[in-house]
């Protein structure tokens, strides 16, 4: 091993978890370089969670950050209050590459700066639940190298928005998530009545201090010099809106349950404006209509597929050849690498839909699966290259089943089975369990187990076990 090149040994480490990279950089100075490659560092977290609020908690956080010999850190917070104790960004600035905020209260001038004016290898800014959001216009500097950008659940408007992408003049990867946006033009035109042809491209056009407008976020993606990753879960006509230069898009997500809040029923138009969109790599769309997934068949370079649909039970035989047929035609999909599909949850339309087999090809080259199960069960004979797997309707598994799962498909890292009713102490003891030797984690939501079947459990990688409705004392086959 000392004669392969660092290089060689980085690509070996990729495929272990970080507790065994850890082990495995004690070895050496070459395995110590080798796990510390900046591929790694990139995924691997700090994370300041406070039990309680107390500022020697940040003090020593930071201690600890200031003594490591870490080239790139990547900083996660949650719920910081001490934002007026802004060394630790003096001080490690020039090493995240990423910053986390979650549940902060108050994002401000000062909490900016201290940003903007240190960190400039920045790489990505998440800002998950902000409670306030007060920004003047002070001229900071940008960040050249900040190219990815959350907003997930800010309370911001166009103004404050306009003012964090500024740090941004490279963005590459945008993602806004329940940010309360207005997509209403009657709405609009109340704020910015000067444009109602909505044809002015000024910068300055969406600056309300009220409202979190559609149209802003058009603006900005219409000028982007490139953008390869958007996602939006609330409007998403604004995807309708971008002009053909964003067409290299390569990873795509939509949430398409509000659309009848967004001016978003021309469902004709994202058929025809999502099928130019042959770069994508990674789509994910919830709430599609189902006579609208043959559209995403024909986007033949998709590497990663998360896909939720929705049908009228009104029309129960098209729905049925529309889904038979868009299962069918997952073969042409050469790259497809990772799958997840299954039926929106709907409180109106309840109607079972029947459930197609994927295809012996399909399966063979897929290594991450999250569906529900047909009766052939192909997916236990043909997957046998799949390290994640979750079985959304374990009621259709027998024994046999099960035995044959855990005989067969001896690459999971990650099984998730809903409700395992088959499951007893009885026939979990017989499973041969221990030949998912990389297993690391494993749910099974709800089994009908108790906690006695714990001892049998002896995968030597788990490090998550989750039994949900787990009984004191073995009981027989729950009936139905």
């Amino acid at each position: 091993m000392e004669t392969l090149p660092t290089e060689v040994i980085t690509q070996i480490l990729e495929y272990l978890p970080f507790d065994d990279r850890r082990e495995l950089a004690r070895v050496n100075k070459l395995f110590y370089h080798a796990a510390s490659h900046p591929v790694f560092l990139r995924k691997e977290f700090f994370n300041y969670d406070p039990y309680r609020d107390n500022l020697n908690d940040l003090n020593d956080f930071k201690n600890m950050l200031l003594k490591s010999r870490r080239k790139l850190l990547c900083l996660s917070f949650v719920h910081l209050t001490y934002i007026r104790d802004l060394t630790i960004f003096t001080n490690l600035g020039n090493r995240i590459i990423s910053l986390c905020f979650i549940d902060l209260d108050l994002l401000n001038d000062s909490f900016l700066d201290a940003i903007t004016q240190c960190c400039s290898n920045l790489e990505k800014l998440e800002l998950i639940h902000v409670s306030r959001v007060v920004l003047t216009d002070n001229g900071r500097k940008p960040i050249l190298k900040l190219c990815s950008i959350t907003l997930d659940t800010v309370r911001i408007n166009d103004r404050k928005f306009n003012l964090i992408l500024k740090l941004a003049p490279n963005l590459k990867d945008l993602s806004v998530l329940d940010c309360g946006l207005i997509g209403k033009r009657e709405v609009i035109a109340m704020f910015y009545p000067h444009d109602s042809n909505y044809i002015d491209c000024s910068f300055t056009k969406y600056n309300s201090n009220t409202i979190f407008s559609e149209d802003n976020i058009v603006h900005h993606l219409n000028n982007f010099v490139r953008l390869n990753s958007l996602e939006l879960n609330d409007g998403s006509s604004i995807f309708l809106q971008i002009q053909p230069i964003q067409l290299e898009i390569k990873s795509l997500s939509l949430n398409l349950d509000r659309s009848t809040n967004n001016d978003f029923s021309d469902y004709e138009k994202l058929n025809s404006v999502l099928g130019q969109y042959v770069f994508l790599e990674r789509l994910e769309i919830h709430f599609l209509p189902v006579r609208m997934l043959s559209i995403v068949s024909k986007l033949y370079n998709l590497r990663h597929l998360t896909l939720t649909y929705s049908a009228n039970d009104s029309d129960y035989l098209d729905s049925c050849k529309y889904l038979k047929s868009f299962v069918e035609s997952l073969k042409n999909l050469k790259y497809i690498r990772t799958l997840s599909f299954y039926r929106a949850f709907d409180l109106i339309n309840q109607l079972e839909l029947p459930v197609y087999p994927f295809l012996e090809c399909t399966l063979k080259s897929l290594t991450s699966l999250d569906c529900p199960l047909d009766s052939n069960l192909g997916v236990l004979k043909f997957g046998k290259n799949l390290t994640n797997l979750r079985i959304r309707n374990g009621s259709i598994l027998k024994v046999e089943d099960l035995q044959l799962l855990f005989r067969n498909l001896t690459y999971l890292k990650h099984l998730c089975i809903n409700d395992c009713s088959v499951l007893n102490d009885e026939t979990f003891i017989k499973l041969p369990i221990s030949n998912l030797k990389e297993l690391i984690t494993l749910n099974l939501l709800p089994s009908n187990i108790s906690h006695r079947c714990l001892r049998h459990i002896k995968n030597p990688r788990l490090k998550v076990l989750s039994l949900i409705e787990t009984q004191l004392e073995p009981c027989s086959i729950r009936q139905n």
